[in-house]
């Protein structure tokens, strides 16, 4: 897994314009400032803060309407929704295929650890 996101000098991000949080800034050694998505993905190298406070903000919350996989036990995927992510947690749900509105069957929820190497963002 990628550059896991430290837990020292990082800290939360929210959008000036509702206060949603959006992310999180890790504050380099030399003053950078590096953005990670709510998922611990980093999103870029270490930046300016107001650069990388603006890409948190251009990301928002848009996981929640795209469309992810998740690796199932067999080595297979499933196309699920994100329905809610938590400071150390994701859950999602089997997205409905062909559907006209997004849709999740909210019965069959899988709840994962933060950071995880199990959910694909669809290309």
């Amino acid at each position: 897994m990628p550059n896991p996101m430290p837990a020292e000098n990082t800290f939360d991000h929210r959008r000036q314009l509702d206060g949603e949080h959006v992310g999180y800034l890790h504050m380099t050694s030399d003053g950078g400032f590096v953005p990670f998505d709510l998922l611990h993905r980093q999103r870029a190298e270490a930046m300016e803060l107001e650069d990388a406070e603006s890409l948190l903000d251009e990301l928002g919350l848009r996981m929640f309407t795209e469309d992810w996989w998740l690796d199932v036990d067999g080595g297979g995927r499933m196309q699920v929704l994100i329905q809610e992510v938590r400071r150390d947690r994701v859950q999602v749900a089997p997205s409905a295929e062909g559907a006209i509105a997004k849709a999740a069957d909210m019965r069959a929820t899988v709840e994962l650890l933060l950071p995880t190497n199990r959910l694909h963002q669809a290309e």
